[in-house]
């Protein structure tokens, strides 16, 4: 394993929580007045993958494209790239909230 998927997490699943995609999410879906059960009725699929693709731990980009559409804000906003050293600093910090050493 390369010293960068090493240190960001990157090619090992899953990844970690983004809280301010999820943030964003939250408060568009507020915004419209639905809420994440809604979003996944609409999409046709489950609740738990909704939450999987608000949150960062899955990366369709179809599915961002669709809720960013549901949503009427642009995708980009909504789920914001992100550099490997902005996962491995995610990965650590949710590795420090979880008790863990890093």
């Amino acid at each position: 394993m390369s010293i960068l998927r090493e240190i960001s997490g990157l090619g090992s699943r899953p990844y970690p929580i983004d809280h301010e995609r999820r943030r964003r999410v939250l408060v568009a879906l507020a915004e419209r007045d639905l809420n994440i059960t809604s979003l996944a009725r609409t999409l046709n699929i489950t609740r738990s993958y909704v939450s999987e693709i608000i949150s960062g731990r899955d990366k369709s980009k179809k599915i961002q494209q669709r809720i960013a559409k549901i949503l009427c804000k642009p995708t980009y906003y909504l789920f914001p790239p992100r550099t490997p050293e902005e996962i491995g600093k995610m990965r650590h910090a949710e590795k420090a909230r979880n008790g863990k050493a890093a």
